[in-house]
């Protein structure tokens, strides 16, 4: 049985969105409701974080060495070294109670970001690509909470989950021109103990995938859609999860603790901590945001 470690105990209130940062050897993850943008260091072990807003759902770091960040309904480049905003630029949906959720980059260094309603129980929320200058347009809708984003090391194939939909989606993918189409129902993971949330892609094409309140990370092969493994984690709601080290050969885990029940806690002390434990399989590296 492969062990799950404790990387941090920073008792997260919602651990979300974890990047590995290639350039500064770092992983970044968000803890959304406390606004703050979190960084380890496993060379160091060596954690810290950064209070930007009331709330915060995406980093990603971008060619200038930066951080493209969603907050509320704005994409915005953050200066994490004068800690200030550069520019930003507001998904305009005329929907009041939507906001931005989860997000990734693709080989084009294009975001990739989803919406939905605050209250995660319409489907309301879309697909938005955020280009370099901050342009953006509407790829797919509806979604209700549209989730973990990954992409095929062939860049052909284009996967999002939808939480509340229970489903795994993938669409045919187009690289240069940033498209998507054929939007099929890829694996439905309604039989499966909680909700799929955040996932990740192994270099061998398989998917890893958070499981909201399910206490495991599961990974699909994408050839059959079968599960491979199941990860037992050491709290009831991993939220994300992503390949880092230099190796790319260690699975980080985020998780929350607002969400979870009192007893939960006492059972799992460490929920809303980094986790990390080796897969046996590496990752591939981490797209940025290429900045204009």
């Amino acid at each position: 049985m492969k062990l799950v470690k404790v990387v941090v105990d920073c008792k997260n209130d919602l651990g979300e969105g974890p990047v590995w940062d290639q350039v500064n050897g770092k992983l970044l993850w968000v803890d959304y409701n406390n606004g703050k943008i979190c960084q380890y260091n496993p060379k160091l072990k060596a954690y810290s974080f950064i209070e930007i807003a009331d709330t915060v759902m995406v980093t990603i770091p971008t060619n200038r060495n930066n951080w493209i960040v969603a907050i509320d309904k704005n994409v915005s480049i953050y200066d994490p070294n004068n800690k200030h905003f550069v520019k930003k630029v507001t998904i305009q949906e005329n929907k009041p109670n939507n906001r931005l959720n989860d997000g990734k980059c693709d080989a084009k260094n294009r975001l990739w970001i989803g919406t939905m309603s605050t209250t995660a129980d319409a489907p309301v929320g879309a697909l938005y690509k955020v280009n370099a200058d901050l342009t953006y347009q509407k790829m797919d809708e509806p979604f209700i909470i549209p989730n973990g984003i990954a992409w095929n090391k062939e860049n052909t194939v284009m996967y999002v989950v939808d939480s509340m939909m229970k489903k795994i989606f993938s669409y045919d993918f187009n690289l240069e021109n940033g498209t998507i189409s054929n939007k099929t129902v890829f694996i439905d993971t309604s039989n499966e103990r909680g909700l799929p949330d955040g996932m990740t892609i192994d270099a061998d094409g398989n998917l890893w995938v958070a499981f909201w309140q399910g206490q495991s990370i599961l990974c699909y092969e994408t050839k059959s859609g079968k599960v491979l493994k199941r990860i037992i984690v050491p709290t009831v709601i991993p939220s994300s999860c992503c390949f880092g080290d230099e190796d790319l050969g260690t699975l980080y885990i985020t998780s929350s603790r607002r969400y979870d029940t009192v007893e939960n806690i006492e059972n799992f002390p460490f929920a809303g901590g980094l986790f990390s434990f080796k897969p046996g399989v590496k990752g591939l590296p981490t797209q940025i945001f290429n900045e204009s």
